[in-house]
């Protein structure tokens, strides 16, 4: 499942649109893997400049199972760590039009290597 606030990624049928910022991104995602999801791919972007953007794709399992330890300590991690971020700098929206393409790319690497068939989502 697809969970986002970028609108690039909102026509995918198979995204979770979700109000807000990267934040409330986050926060959905916390309550869902609280009760069984598990994380497909890095709450936050390996690049700190990332941590600015106003808009974050992310996917988890489909369906519920069993709570996993992994996922929760990622997800609240990655919470604190935002939160760290940005206390420091404010969210950057003058970039947003870049920000978007670079979240709608980095969903499309991270669905094909999670289901090893080429997507080509424009």
């Amino acid at each position: 499942m697809i969970l986002t606030n970028n609108p690039l990624v909102c026509r995918s049928r198979q995204a979770v649109v979700v109000s807000g910022s990267q934040k409330d991104v986050l926060l959905y995602a916390r309550d869902l893997i609280h009760r069984g999801h598990r994380l497909l791919t890095a709450p936050l972007a390996a690049s700190g400049r990332m941590h600015f953007s106003p808009v974050r794709s992310l996917l988890i399992s489909d369906r519920p199972g069993d709570v996993e330890d992994r996922s929760v300590f990622s997800i609240e991690n990655s919470l604190q760590l935002l939160e760290t971020a940005l206390s420091k700098h404010s969210v950057d929206t003058v970039h947003r039009k870049d920000y978007e393409i670079i979240d709608h790319e980095l969903l499309i690497t991270a669905l094909n290597e999670t289901t090893n068939q080429p997507i080509n989502e424009s």
